[in-house]
């Protein structure tokens, strides 16, 4: 399986997993926000916190990912 994913970016596989967890953490966190705070900004901040947790794991799946790409196969870039 490895070799079928060789010379692939895996930045992109990366990106999906941290935004998906980001949207299934901050939906969680937005309705904990919203559940304990009985304020009337708890939608402000619960709003906040679910775009914050996604855009932050989205982003260091992204990183990771093309991380993790140059690390197991090099940073050689040439086409044979």
């Amino acid at each position: 399986m490895l070799d079928q994913l060789r010379g692939r970016n895996l930045a992109h596989v990366g990106c999906t997993l941290g935004l998906l967890c980001g949207l299934v953490l901050g939906m969680f966190g937005a309705i904990a926000i919203v559940t304990f705070i009985a304020t009337a900004s708890a939608v402000n901040w619960a709003t906040a916190t679910f775009f914050i947790v996604t855009f932050a794991l989205g982003a260091l799946g992204y990183w990771l990912g093309g991380r993790y790409s140059r690390r197991r196969w090099g940073t050689d870039d040439t086409v044979e």
